[in-house]
């Protein structure tokens, strides 16, 4: 029998996947680099981007919470695949086709292997996770609660801590969560949190403590640009806390890991009633994964955004607004692209055959990891 699902974390889902395509637009479409420092425009961009960076790691979470108490399932493994190579290659093949663009055989054999080339960075590590759940879930079930809160807090602090405070060391570079490690740790917190938390519905006064934590993200760097104005710029440490975006503007900083975990926590007490609003919010959220798979493919990515001209935004009264349509106009797209795959392929992820196939290919890894 199908699980439900959660329309609270669904909502979640897909409010995350909106902060994904605001941080592609603010940065794939220019904006970050069109606003001028000091300006109203400057503060808001940096705050909205500041703040979607919370989005990747709530992913980890929500994974983390379901998988935990779900076996791995070649069955699983195959939909997510082929949904990344349709989306892949198909989007690929119609720019080659009628989208008039420079045929970079290099692009090709990257569709082809969407997974392994890392054509979408997140899927490749994220399918390497997947990979890891049985042992992580395995680690889960025999530890006590105490020592699984040693584990979480050692690999929070090697992970999350160490190369934040020591940002200048690269003996821990998780590449600002963009890492397994960061993935796996992730995964833990959120297996601990189905295993152990209990909500209680205070979704409004948790939700308040996850936004002020959110909003230190981009406070950190104002703060850091208002110090480099100072007599305090001449040294030299100060200015590298301004790599990339900042020290803080990483997947796997202390200040997006909190706000993540506790915008989580937060929506796990957050109630939907059954209903239309809860089944609306369901299938809405179940295309959030083809969203990013059709939004940010290498060829859309680079023709999208220019044509957007979002810099044309800057310095405007319009300008939250027009960011705040662009993000749900694209998403409702993409979602109606997603869900009519869905129901193109449901012959498909019903054949007897096929399913037959993939149960028997759960039983053999099933055996080959009892030892039998």
């Amino acid at each position: 029998m199908k699980k439900m699902r959660q329309a609270n974390l669904e909502l979640l889902r897909m409010i995350c996947m909106m902060m994904v395509i605001t941080m592609h637009l603010l940065n794939h479409g220019k904006l970050l680099e069109a606003v001028q420092p000091g300006s109203l425009s400057y503060y808001i961009v940096w705050t909205l981007f500041g703040g979607s960076f919370v989005s990747i790691t709530i992913y980890l979470l929500i994974s983390g919470y379901f998988l935990a108490e779900t076996r791995f399932s070649v069955r699983k493994l195959a939909r997510l695949g082929g949904q990344v190579f349709f989306y892949a290659f198909g989007i690929t093949m119609l720019f080659w086709i009628f989208g008039g663009v420079e045929k970079d055989l290099r692009i090709l054999v990257y569709s082809l292997l969407p997974i392994s080339s890392d054509f979408y960075w997140f899927i490749s590590i994220y399918v390497g996770m997947y990979l890891f759940s049985p042992v992580l879930n395995h680690l889960i079930r025999s530890l006590t609660k105490r020592q699984l809160e040693c584990v979480l807090a050692l690999s929070f602090f090697l992970v999350s801590v160490w190369p934040n405070l020591i940002y200048f060391s690269s003996a821990l570079n998780t590449a600002g969560g963009v890492s397994i490690s960061w993935f796996l740790t992730a995964y833990l917190f959120g297996a601990y949190l189905r295993l152990y938390d209990s909500p209680d519905g205070k979704f409004g006064k948790k939700a308040l403590g996850a936004a002020g934590v959110t909003l230190l993200i981009p406070a950190s760097r104002f703060l850091i640009e208002a110090l480099l104005q100072t007599p305090l710029s001449a040294i030299p440490i100060l200015e590298d806390l301004m790599w990339g975006f900042s020290v803080f503007y990483n997947y796997d900083s202390i200040l997006v890991s909190a706000a993540a975990f506790l915008w989580f926590r937060a929506f796990l007490n957050l109630k939907i009633p059954s209903g239309r609003l809860a089944n609306g919010i369901v299938k809405a959220a179940g295309a959030a994964f083809g969203v990013y798979l059709i939004h940010d493919h290498y060829y859309i990515r680079e023709s999208l955004w220019p044509r957007i001209g979002g810099e044309a935004w800057v310095g405007k009264w319009y300008l939250p607004l027009a960011i705040l349509g662009v993000v749900i106009g694209l998403y409702a797209v993409c979602a109606c692209i997603e869900l009519l795959r869905q129901l193109l392929f449901r012959p498909l992820e019903r054949s007897e055959r096929l399913q037959g196939f993939l149960g028997r290919m759960d039983e053999k890894l099933l055996r080959l990891w009892r030892g039998k």
